[in-house]
């Protein structure tokens, strides 16, 4: 199974990528975590690469002279292709442009593609904006989704109330194009998480962590 994951910028991608990667290794499977965000950004895949192989993920990324460049690169390797699963991480809409031309070999697997939502970044906030960016990358990828993941977040300012008004908006993009979601993405640190109305997913972040923000 190949799972793309596509999005607005600062989503949180990045993140549930690594987090599915890492529940499906846990569950005894093959898992490659292929990078494909091409835009410029402030983290990405390739600079969590050995650590994630420790934990036996198979990260494609650029080669490694190119991996701390900032340059738009996508990895030359396919050998994810032949993996039991595979999770694709995208940045943004020029990701989705990437998924578009590679859309010849996606098609001879079996797919799931994610919207992953955080209704707290700019021109997130309302179900009518989400909508339109969701079928802008949903163009440009050539791609329908087929889940949206709710991954509505403030950091270390989450709090129950934040992820369930995440719901509620996410709830309404749902009923409003007929893609059902996947799960809700609640920060592990987060110690009473509410009642969800989706399967709660906990996330380990990654990306704090390795830009040293907060602790």
């Amino acid at each position: 199974m190949i799972r793309i994951l596509m999005g607005s910028y600062g989503s949180g991608k990045t993140e549930i990528s690594i987090n599915l990667a890492l529940k499906l290794k846990s569950s005894g499977k093959d898992v490659s975590l292929v990078d494909l965000d091409v835009v410029t950004p402030y983290f990405r895949l390739r600079d969590l690469k050995e650590e994630l192989e420790v934990l036996g993920i198979h990260v494609v990324t650029a080669e490694d002279n190119l991996r701390y460049s900032d340059l738009p690169i996508i990895p030359k390797i396919t050998d994810w292709l032949s993996s039991e699963e595979a999770v694709i991480d995208t940045g943004g809409e020029e990701g989705a442009k990437v998924i578009g031309v590679l859309r010849h070999l996606l098609n001879r697997k079996d797919t799931q593609t994610y919207f992953v939502l955080n209704v707290f970044r700019p021109f997130c906030e309302r179900p009518e904006d989400i909508i339109e960016n969701l079928e802008k990358i949903s163009a440009l990828s050539r791609m329908k989704f087929d889940f949206l993941i709710n991954n509505s977040n403030l950091g270390d300012m989450t709090t129950a109330e934040v992820v369930l008004e995440g719901e509620r908006i996410v709830s309404e993009v749902s009923r409003k194009t007929g893609i059902k979601v996947l799960f809700t993405a609640v920060p592990e640190e987060l110690l009473d998480p509410p009642e969800t109305e989706y399967p709660l997913f906990r996330v380990r972040r990654f990306v704090k962590r390795k830009l040293g923000i907060g602790g």
